[in-house]
């Protein structure tokens, strides 16, 4: 009985051990992946959600400012505004959606070289309001150079982290600088300015994630 009763308490075989060992590896293993990528996609739902906010702003600073004119003061003594169209002999003078459809936005950040993307030392601590132009739609973009032009807000890891915004004029008529057409069928009483479509897109993840915002940057119904 003694003998039956010490065998029955020696404990598992080196073969036991290694097989429980490894089953327990595996389990740690798995548990460990699980964690980086949680992490890892933690980390890129942050960036879409702070990218919605940012677009949205974008669009806000566009709408907002669509009758400013781009370059110059809007108390200038040449300068007038009948039903928001501006009245200048200046043909320089553009609002704020003109210069958008004919220069656009991009930004002006490190993601375009990849070699220093995402790194330490890319962020501009520079206040956003301590320069101010004479004209709000170069004040606006200034704050989005600051905003996403870097790693500040949106972190960059690539060339391909696109952040820019393009204006599209669309007319029911052809005319010079505009563009994109409406089909009339054949019906001529249309009384309408231009319709500005606005669209901000912004690249995440080197551009393996995108984010596009079009909305109706200004459209004013005459008649």
């Amino acid at each position: 009985m003694k003998n039956k009763f010490i065998k029955n308490i020696l404990g598992i075989t080196i073969l036991e051990g290694i097989v429980s060992t490894a089953i327990v590896g595996i389990g740690f293993i798995a548990v460990l992946q699980m964690v980086n990528y949680s992490v890892q996609s933690i980390d890129v739902s942050g960036e879409r959600t702070k990218a919605n906010f940012i677009v949205s702003m974008i669009a806000e600073d566009i709408i907002g400012h669509r009758n400013s004119i781009y370059g110059v003061s809007a108390t200038d003594e040449n300068i007038s505004f009948e039903g928001g169209n501006i009245v200048s002999s200046d043909p320089s003078h553009k609002k704020f959606m003109d210069h958008l459809n004919n220069a656009g936005w991009t930004s002006p950040g490190t993601c375009s070289s990849a070699a220093t993307a995402g790194l330490t030392g890319n962020v501009s601590n520079a206040n956003i309001y301590n320069s101010q132009n004479v004209d709000a739609p170069r004040n606006k973009e200034n704050k989005w150079n600051q905003v996403i032009g870097d790693d500040r807000y949106l972190k960059c890891k690539g060339q391909k982290d696109i952040k820019k915004v393009t204006v599209f004029k669309v007319c029911t008529w052809s005319a010079s600088g505009c563009p994109f057409k409406i089909i009339n069928s054949g019906v001529v009483n249309y009384y309408d300015d231009p319709m500005y479509i606005g669209r901000v897109q912004v690249n995440l993840n080197d551009g393996k994630k995108r984010k596009y915002l079009y909305f109706q940057a200004d459209y004013k119904i005459k008649k």
